[in-house]
Protein backbone atom coordinates (compact mmCIF):
# COMPACT_ATOMS: atom_id res chain seq x y z
CA UNK A 1 0.00 0.00 0.00
CA UNK A 2 2.85 2.33 0.82
CA UNK A 3 4.56 1.75 -2.56
CA UNK A 4 1.40 2.33 -4.59
CA UNK A 5 1.06 5.92 -3.46
CA UNK A 6 4.04 7.33 -5.37
CA UNK A 7 2.83 5.73 -8.64
CA UNK A 8 -0.59 7.26 -8.31
CA UNK A 9 0.94 10.62 -7.58
CA UNK A 10 3.34 10.41 -10.54
CA UNK A 11 0.45 9.46 -12.81
CA UNK A 12 -1.46 12.46 -11.57
CA UNK A 13 1.44 14.78 -12.31
CA UNK A 14 1.67 13.69 -15.96
CA UNK A 15 -2.02 14.22 -16.69
CA UNK A 16 -2.54 17.75 -15.35
CA UNK A 17 -0.97 21.17 -15.52
CA UNK A 18 1.93 22.01 -13.28
CA UNK A 19 -0.04 23.97 -10.66
CA UNK A 20 -2.90 21.47 -10.62
CA UNK A 21 -0.37 18.67 -10.33
CA UNK A 22 1.30 20.28 -7.35
CA UNK A 23 -2.01 20.85 -5.57
CA UNK A 24 -3.28 17.35 -6.32
CA UNK A 25 0.03 15.86 -5.26
CA UNK A 26 0.02 17.73 -1.97
CA UNK A 27 -3.57 16.65 -1.31
CA UNK A 28 -2.83 12.99 -2.15
CA UNK A 29 0.30 13.03 -0.04
CA UNK A 30 -1.52 14.61 2.87
CA UNK A 31 -4.36 12.05 2.66
CA UNK A 32 -1.99 9.07 2.40
CA UNK A 33 0.28 10.16 5.21
CA UNK A 34 -2.70 10.99 7.42
CA UNK A 35 -4.23 7.53 6.89
CA UNK A 36 -0.95 5.74 7.57
CA UNK A 37 -0.22 7.82 10.64
CA UNK A 38 -3.72 7.32 12.07
CA UNK A 39 -3.58 3.57 11.45
CA UNK A 40 -0.19 3.26 13.13
CA UNK A 41 -1.26 5.49 16.00
CA UNK A 42 -4.41 3.44 16.58
CA UNK A 43 -2.33 0.28 16.70
CA UNK A 44 0.11 1.94 19.06
CA UNK A 45 -2.55 3.22 21.44
CA UNK A 46 -4.38 -0.08 21.62
CA UNK A 47 -1.47 -2.00 23.11
CA UNK A 48 -1.02 0.07 26.28
CA UNK A 49 -4.64 -0.74 27.09
CA UNK A 50 -3.76 -4.41 26.89
CA UNK A 51 -0.84 -3.83 29.21
CA UNK A 52 -3.05 -1.99 31.68
CA UNK A 53 -5.59 -4.81 31.55
CA UNK A 54 -2.93 -7.42 32.32
CA UNK A 55 -1.51 -5.34 35.16
CA UNK A 56 -5.02 -4.78 36.51
CA UNK A 57 -5.53 -8.55 36.66
CA UNK A 58 -2.51 -9.06 38.90
CA UNK A 59 -3.35 -9.87 42.55
CA UNK A 60 -3.54 -6.90 44.89
CA UNK A 61 -4.59 -6.22 48.44
CA UNK A 62 -7.44 -4.01 49.46
CA UNK A 63 -6.65 -0.78 51.31
CA UNK A 64 -7.22 -0.77 55.03
CA UNK A 65 -8.26 2.18 57.13
CA UNK A 66 -7.22 1.65 60.71
CA UNK A 67 -9.48 2.67 63.55
CA UNK A 68 -9.24 2.80 67.31
CA UNK A 69 -11.58 -0.03 68.24
CA UNK A 70 -10.99 0.30 71.93
CA UNK A 71 -12.47 3.81 71.97
CA UNK A 72 -15.73 2.86 70.27
CA UNK A 73 -14.65 4.41 66.97
CA UNK A 74 -16.20 3.10 63.80
CA UNK A 75 -14.09 0.44 62.08
CA UNK A 76 -13.90 1.44 58.41
CA UNK A 77 -12.54 -1.42 56.35
CA UNK A 78 -12.57 -2.80 52.85
CA UNK A 79 -11.31 -6.18 54.03
CA UNK A 80 -13.32 -9.00 52.50
CA UNK A 81 -14.85 -11.94 54.33
CA UNK A 82 -12.82 -14.29 52.13
CA UNK A 83 -9.36 -13.53 53.50
CA UNK A 84 -9.62 -11.22 56.51
CA UNK A 85 -6.73 -8.78 56.90
CA UNK A 86 -3.92 -9.87 54.53
CA UNK A 87 -1.41 -7.87 56.57
CA UNK A 88 -1.94 -10.19 59.57
CA UNK A 89 0.15 -13.00 58.11
CA UNK A 90 1.40 -13.91 61.60
CA UNK A 91 -2.18 -14.38 62.88
CA UNK A 92 -3.65 -16.90 60.44
CA UNK A 93 -6.84 -18.72 61.43
CA UNK A 94 -7.20 -22.38 60.45
CA UNK A 95 -9.08 -25.31 62.05
CA UNK A 96 -5.80 -27.25 62.25
CA UNK A 97 -3.89 -24.36 63.82
CA UNK A 98 -4.89 -21.10 65.47
CA UNK A 99 -8.63 -21.37 65.99
CA UNK A 100 -11.49 -20.20 68.22
CA UNK A 101 -10.75 -22.49 71.19
CA UNK A 102 -7.41 -20.75 71.69
CA UNK A 103 -7.39 -18.08 74.37
CA UNK A 104 -5.72 -15.51 72.09
CA UNK A 105 -8.61 -15.77 69.61
CA UNK A 106 -11.25 -15.76 72.36
CA UNK A 107 -9.78 -12.57 73.81
CA UNK A 108 -9.87 -10.90 70.39
CA UNK A 109 -13.49 -11.93 69.90
CA UNK A 110 -14.40 -10.18 73.15
CA UNK A 111 -12.17 -7.15 72.55
CA UNK A 112 -13.58 -6.48 69.08
CA UNK A 113 -17.25 -7.01 69.97
CA UNK A 114 -19.03 -6.03 73.21
CA UNK A 115 -15.89 -4.58 74.81
CA UNK A 116 -15.38 -2.19 71.90
CA UNK A 117 -18.96 -1.12 71.19
CA UNK A 118 -21.91 -1.67 73.53
CA UNK A 119 -24.50 1.09 73.19
CA UNK A 120 -27.77 -0.71 73.87
CA UNK A 121 -29.43 -3.56 75.81
CA UNK A 122 -27.88 -6.34 73.75
CA UNK A 123 -29.01 -9.11 76.11
CA UNK A 124 -28.21 -11.80 73.56
CA UNK A 125 -27.25 -12.23 69.93
CA UNK A 126 -30.82 -11.99 68.62
CA UNK A 127 -31.33 -8.68 70.42
CA UNK A 128 -28.16 -7.24 68.91
CA UNK A 129 -28.95 -5.03 65.87
CA UNK A 130 -27.61 -6.18 62.52
CA UNK A 131 -25.48 -3.08 62.05
CA UNK A 132 -23.82 -3.74 65.42
CA UNK A 133 -23.18 -7.37 64.50
CA UNK A 134 -21.58 -6.22 61.26
CA UNK A 135 -19.50 -3.65 63.13
CA UNK A 136 -18.17 -6.33 65.47
CA UNK A 137 -17.41 -8.63 62.55
CA UNK A 138 -15.51 -5.90 60.68
CA UNK A 139 -13.43 -5.21 63.78
CA UNK A 140 -12.61 -8.91 64.16
CA UNK A 141 -11.56 -9.22 60.50
CA UNK A 142 -9.01 -6.50 61.14
CA UNK A 143 -7.13 -8.75 63.58
CA UNK A 144 -6.70 -11.98 61.57
CA UNK A 145 -6.21 -13.42 58.11
CA UNK A 146 -7.37 -16.77 56.74
CA UNK A 147 -7.51 -18.90 53.63
CA UNK A 148 -10.59 -18.45 51.41
CA UNK A 149 -11.22 -22.20 51.67
CA UNK A 150 -12.10 -21.80 55.37
CA UNK A 151 -13.84 -18.42 55.13
CA UNK A 152 -17.29 -19.85 55.90
CA UNK A 153 -15.92 -21.79 58.86
CA UNK A 154 -14.30 -18.63 60.22
CA UNK A 155 -17.55 -16.66 60.02
CA UNK A 156 -19.48 -19.52 61.61
CA UNK A 157 -16.90 -20.00 64.36
CA UNK A 158 -16.82 -16.29 65.11
CA UNK A 159 -20.61 -16.04 65.29
CA UNK A 160 -20.84 -19.04 67.60
CA UNK A 161 -18.10 -17.74 69.87
CA UNK A 162 -19.30 -14.13 70.08
CA UNK A 163 -22.93 -15.13 70.71
CA UNK A 164 -21.92 -17.47 73.53
CA UNK A 165 -19.55 -14.94 75.05
CA UNK A 166 -22.22 -12.26 74.87
CA UNK A 167 -24.82 -14.40 76.64
CA UNK A 168 -22.39 -15.34 79.39
CA UNK A 169 -21.06 -11.86 80.02
CA UNK A 170 -24.54 -10.27 80.05
CA UNK A 171 -25.64 -12.83 82.63
CA UNK A 172 -22.63 -11.93 84.74
CA UNK A 173 -23.24 -8.18 84.40
CA UNK A 174 -26.90 -8.49 85.39
CA UNK A 175 -26.57 -11.05 88.18
CA UNK A 176 -23.39 -9.87 89.90
CA UNK A 177 -23.81 -6.32 91.30
CA UNK A 178 -20.14 -6.12 92.18
CA UNK A 179 -18.95 -6.95 88.67
CA UNK A 180 -17.46 -3.88 87.02
CA UNK A 181 -17.84 -3.70 83.25
CA UNK A 182 -16.30 -0.47 81.98
CA UNK A 183 -17.56 -1.17 78.47
CA UNK A 184 -21.22 -1.32 79.63
CA UNK A 185 -22.84 2.06 80.47
CA UNK A 186 -24.83 2.10 83.71
CA UNK A 187 -28.10 3.01 82.00
CA UNK A 188 -27.70 0.09 79.58
CA UNK A 189 -26.99 -2.27 82.45
CA UNK A 190 -30.16 -1.20 84.24
CA UNK A 191 -32.20 -1.65 81.07
CA UNK A 192 -30.87 -5.19 80.55
CA UNK A 193 -31.69 -6.11 84.15
CA UNK A 194 -35.23 -4.84 83.60
CA UNK A 195 -35.65 -6.83 80.39
CA UNK A 196 -34.32 -10.03 81.92
CA UNK A 197 -36.63 -9.67 84.93
CA UNK A 198 -39.80 -9.64 82.83
CA UNK A 199 -42.10 -12.62 83.37
CA UNK A 200 -41.83 -13.99 79.83
CA UNK A 201 -38.04 -13.94 79.91
CA UNK A 202 -38.06 -15.60 83.33
CA UNK A 203 -40.20 -18.41 81.94
CA UNK A 204 -37.81 -18.93 79.06
CA UNK A 205 -34.86 -19.01 81.43
CA UNK A 206 -36.54 -21.62 83.63
CA UNK A 207 -37.41 -23.77 80.63
CA UNK A 208 -33.83 -23.62 79.36
CA UNK A 209 -32.64 -24.65 82.80
CA UNK A 210 -34.96 -27.67 82.79
CA UNK A 211 -33.83 -28.64 79.30
CA UNK A 212 -30.21 -28.59 80.36
CA UNK A 213 -30.87 -30.57 83.53
CA UNK A 214 -32.98 -33.23 81.86
CA UNK A 215 -34.83 -35.30 84.45
CA UNK A 216 -32.29 -34.65 87.20
CA UNK A 217 -32.27 -32.02 89.90
CA UNK A 218 -28.61 -31.10 89.54
CA UNK A 219 -27.68 -27.54 88.64
CA UNK A 220 -24.19 -28.51 87.49
CA UNK A 221 -24.07 -29.34 83.78
CA UNK A 222 -20.36 -30.06 83.27
CA UNK A 223 -17.02 -30.14 85.04
CA UNK A 224 -14.98 -27.91 82.75
CA UNK A 225 -15.46 -24.66 84.62
CA UNK A 226 -15.34 -21.44 82.62
CA UNK A 227 -13.33 -22.77 79.66
CA UNK A 228 -15.04 -23.99 76.51
CA UNK A 229 -15.39 -27.62 75.49
CA UNK A 230 -13.06 -26.98 72.59
CA UNK A 231 -10.38 -25.80 75.01
CA UNK A 232 -10.91 -29.00 76.99
CA UNK A 233 -10.43 -30.94 73.75
CA UNK A 234 -7.08 -29.25 73.12
CA UNK A 235 -5.87 -29.88 76.67
CA UNK A 236 -6.98 -33.51 76.53
CA UNK A 237 -5.21 -33.93 73.19
CA UNK A 238 -1.99 -32.66 74.74
CA UNK A 239 -2.44 -34.97 77.71
CA UNK A 240 -3.22 -38.12 75.69
CA UNK A 241 -0.84 -37.49 72.82
CA UNK A 242 -3.49 -38.07 70.16
CA UNK A 243 -6.77 -36.57 68.95
CA UNK A 244 -9.45 -37.52 71.49
CA UNK A 245 -12.79 -38.87 70.32
CA UNK A 246 -16.03 -36.98 71.02
CA UNK A 247 -17.01 -39.60 73.61
CA UNK A 248 -13.69 -39.10 75.44
CA UNK A 249 -14.20 -35.33 75.55
CA UNK A 250 -17.76 -35.88 76.77
CA UNK A 251 -16.64 -38.19 79.59
CA UNK A 252 -13.87 -35.74 80.57
CA UNK A 253 -16.35 -32.89 80.94
CA UNK A 254 -19.29 -34.75 82.51
CA UNK A 255 -17.84 -37.43 84.83
CA UNK A 256 -15.29 -37.40 87.63
CA UNK A 257 -12.44 -39.84 88.21
CA UNK A 258 -14.83 -42.19 90.03
CA UNK A 259 -17.25 -42.37 87.09
CA UNK A 260 -19.93 -40.20 88.74
CA UNK A 261 -21.75 -37.94 86.28
CA UNK A 262 -22.81 -34.37 86.94
CA UNK A 263 -26.52 -35.08 86.38
CA UNK A 264 -28.97 -37.77 85.36
CA UNK A 265 -29.25 -36.70 81.73
CA UNK A 266 -25.48 -36.77 81.23
CA UNK A 267 -25.37 -40.29 82.68
CA UNK A 268 -28.31 -41.43 80.55
CA UNK A 269 -26.55 -40.35 77.37
CA UNK A 270 -23.41 -42.24 78.37
CA UNK A 271 -25.32 -45.40 79.23
CA UNK A 272 -27.14 -45.22 75.89
CA UNK A 273 -23.79 -44.90 74.13
CA UNK A 274 -22.42 -48.00 75.88
CA UNK A 275 -25.56 -49.97 74.99
CA UNK A 276 -25.23 -49.00 71.34
CA UNK A 277 -21.58 -50.09 71.35
CA UNK A 278 -22.53 -53.50 72.70
CA UNK A 279 -25.29 -53.94 70.13
CA UNK A 280 -22.98 -52.79 67.36
CA UNK A 281 -20.58 -55.67 68.06
CA UNK A 282 -23.35 -58.13 67.19
CA UNK A 283 -23.60 -56.73 63.65
CA UNK A 284 -21.66 -57.94 60.64
CA UNK A 285 -18.31 -56.24 60.29
CA UNK A 286 -19.28 -54.45 57.07
CA UNK A 287 -22.45 -53.12 58.73
CA UNK A 288 -20.88 -51.84 61.92
CA UNK A 289 -20.87 -48.15 62.72
CA UNK A 290 -17.98 -46.18 64.12
CA UNK A 291 -17.92 -45.14 67.78
CA UNK A 292 -18.27 -41.52 66.73
CA UNK A 293 -21.45 -42.35 64.82
CA UNK A 294 -22.83 -44.26 67.80
CA UNK A 295 -22.07 -41.42 70.18
CA UNK A 296 -23.79 -38.89 67.92
CA UNK A 297 -26.90 -41.08 67.92
CA UNK A 298 -26.79 -41.38 71.72
CA UNK A 299 -26.76 -37.59 72.14
CA UNK A 300 -29.73 -37.18 69.82
CA UNK A 301 -27.70 -35.66 66.99
CA UNK A 302 -27.75 -32.04 65.93
CA UNK A 303 -30.50 -29.99 67.51
CA UNK A 304 -32.58 -27.39 65.70
CA UNK A 305 -30.30 -24.74 67.20
CA UNK A 306 -27.25 -26.41 65.70
CA UNK A 307 -25.85 -28.00 68.86
CA UNK A 308 -24.90 -31.46 70.08
CA UNK A 309 -25.64 -32.22 73.71
CA UNK A 310 -22.52 -32.29 75.87
CA UNK A 311 -20.02 -31.16 73.22
CA UNK A 312 -20.62 -27.43 73.17
CA UNK A 313 -18.22 -25.54 70.94
CA UNK A 314 -16.25 -28.73 70.19
CA UNK A 315 -19.09 -30.19 68.11
CA UNK A 316 -17.75 -28.72 64.86
CA UNK A 317 -14.36 -30.29 65.56
CA UNK A 318 -15.85 -33.77 65.40
CA UNK A 319 -18.93 -33.68 63.19
CA UNK A 320 -19.97 -32.02 59.97
CA UNK A 321 -23.18 -30.07 60.22
CA UNK A 322 -26.11 -31.22 58.05
CA UNK A 323 -25.83 -29.68 54.60
CA UNK A 324 -22.25 -28.54 55.12
CA UNK A 325 -19.41 -29.60 52.86
CA UNK A 326 -16.04 -28.78 54.28
CA UNK A 327 -13.43 -27.81 51.76
CA UNK A 328 -10.29 -29.94 51.94
CA UNK A 329 -8.07 -27.53 50.08
CA UNK A 330 -5.15 -26.60 52.32
CA UNK A 331 -3.53 -23.20 52.61
CA UNK A 332 -0.39 -24.52 50.94
CA UNK A 333 -2.28 -25.73 47.88
CA UNK A 334 -4.09 -22.42 47.64
CA UNK A 335 -0.81 -20.50 47.81
CA UNK A 336 0.64 -22.69 45.04
CA UNK A 337 -2.42 -22.04 42.88
CA UNK A 338 -2.10 -18.30 43.42
CA UNK A 339 1.60 -18.45 42.52
CA UNK A 340 0.81 -20.31 39.30
CA UNK A 341 -1.77 -17.70 38.31
CA UNK A 342 0.68 -14.91 39.10
CA UNK A 343 3.37 -16.54 36.96
CA UNK A 344 0.93 -16.83 34.06
CA UNK A 345 0.00 -13.18 34.44
CA UNK A 346 3.66 -12.18 34.39
CA UNK A 347 4.21 -14.24 31.23
CA UNK A 348 1.24 -12.57 29.55
CA UNK A 349 2.57 -9.18 30.55
CA UNK A 350 6.02 -9.96 29.15
CA UNK A 351 4.47 -11.14 25.88
CA UNK A 352 2.39 -7.98 25.65
CA UNK A 353 5.45 -5.84 26.27
CA UNK A 354 7.28 -7.67 23.45
CA UNK A 355 4.34 -7.01 21.14
CA UNK A 356 4.42 -3.37 22.13
CA UNK A 357 8.12 -3.14 21.32
CA UNK A 358 7.52 -4.71 17.89
CA UNK A 359 4.68 -2.29 17.22
CA UNK A 360 6.82 0.68 18.20
CA UNK A 361 9.52 -0.60 15.85
CA UNK A 362 6.99 -0.95 13.04
CA UNK A 363 5.68 2.54 13.73
CA UNK A 364 9.20 3.96 13.50
CA UNK A 365 9.69 2.20 10.17
CA UNK A 366 6.36 3.58 8.93
CA UNK A 367 7.37 7.09 9.92
CA UNK A 368 10.67 6.66 8.03
CA UNK A 369 8.80 5.58 4.90
CA UNK A 370 6.45 8.54 5.23
CA UNK A 371 9.40 10.88 5.48
CA UNK A 372 10.95 9.32 2.37
CA UNK A 373 7.68 9.74 0.49
CA UNK A 374 7.46 13.31 1.62
CA UNK A 375 10.95 13.98 0.27
CA UNK A 376 10.06 12.30 -3.05
CA UNK A 377 6.91 14.40 -3.35
CA UNK A 378 8.90 17.53 -2.58
CA UNK A 379 11.41 16.74 -5.30
CA UNK A 380 8.63 16.01 -7.80
CA UNK A 381 6.90 19.29 -7.05
CA UNK A 382 10.19 21.16 -7.26
CA UNK A 383 10.97 19.55 -10.61
CA UNK A 384 7.54 20.42 -11.99
CA UNK A 385 7.91 24.02 -10.85
CA UNK A 386 11.29 24.32 -12.56
CA UNK A 387 9.98 22.86 -15.82
CA UNK A 388 7.16 25.39 -16.04
CA UNK A 389 9.15 28.50 -15.04
CA UNK A 390 9.80 30.79 -18.14
CA UNK A 391 13.46 31.31 -19.03
CA UNK A 392 15.07 34.49 -20.35
CA UNK A 393 15.59 32.89 -23.78
CA UNK A 394 11.96 31.92 -24.20
CA UNK A 395 10.79 35.40 -23.20
CA UNK A 396 12.95 37.08 -25.83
Amino acid sequence: MLHQVPNSVIHATTSTTSHQTAASTDHTFHQATTNMTMEAANTFHQLPNTVHQVIHQMPHTNPLNNANVGNNHEVTTNITDETGNPDKDEHVLHPDGLWFPHRAVVDKVSATSYKSYFKGPYCNWKMTPLHVQQRWWNAFKHEFSWDPSVAKLVKKGWKSKVSRRLTGIVSKVCNEPGYEAEWCPRIVREEMIRIRSEEENQKKAEQCKKNRNGNGDHKIHHRQGSISTDEVRLKLEKKLGYHPSPSEVYYETHADSGGRFVNAKAEAVWNDFKSRKTANLQCEVENRKTEDELFLEATGGWSEKGRIFGLGAAADSFYERPGDRRTKKSRTNYAMEQKRELDETKENLAETQDNLAETQKALAETQRIVEDLHEQFRLIVQANNLSTTPTSTSLS
